[in-house]
């Protein structure tokens, strides 16, 4: 500071003062612009990753149907006679069976059923169904080893 000709203080003179200002607004914008990008890339992959989460489970249930349908077969429930004209096993006959879905959780998903006779024991079959469900590009198989005896 320094005194001027009335003896009162005064502020240096402008061309000597140094201000932070504008360097400290700069780098808070580049900080700001840093984390609202990371922020946006967390979200991206956050978003990506529920996506295949849900079209892995969307697979996993239809795999799921398909040995369902395959069980159904080889087992009709009572009040269903006519379900055993369906059955793939034990002849395998067009094995693996294709299913495709059209209700709303499984649209565009499809199911792939085959099955085996594993063994047969006491006149008891035993039997391995495998089901691969199918959504987009998307798979998960489902691997079911049954018998049923009256």
């Amino acid at each position: 500071m320094s005194r001027n000709h009335d003896g009162m203080t005064s502020l240096a003179p402008l061309r000597k003062q140094r201000g932070v200002g504008l360097p400290a607004a700069i780098f808070v914008i580049t900080l700001m612009v840093s984390i609202s990008v990371a922020i946006q890339l967390l979200v991206s992959q956050n978003a990506e990753q529920f996506e295949e989460e849900v079209q892995l489970t969307r697979a996993f249930y239809a795999a799921e149907s398909g040995a369902g349908f395959a069980m159904n077969a080889l087992f009709p429930p009572t009040e269903f006679p006519l379900y055993n004209v369906t059955a793939i096993c034990p002849e395998n006959a067009g094995s693996p069976r294709v299913y495709e879905f059209e209700a709303d959780g499984l649209r565009n998903c499809s199911a792939e059923v085959s099955c085996v006779t594993d063994a047969t024991v006491d006149g008891l079959n035993y039997y391995t169904i495998t089901s691969e469900g199918i959504c987009n590009d998307i798979s998960r198989t489902v691997q079911v080893r049954t018998s049923f005896s009256d």
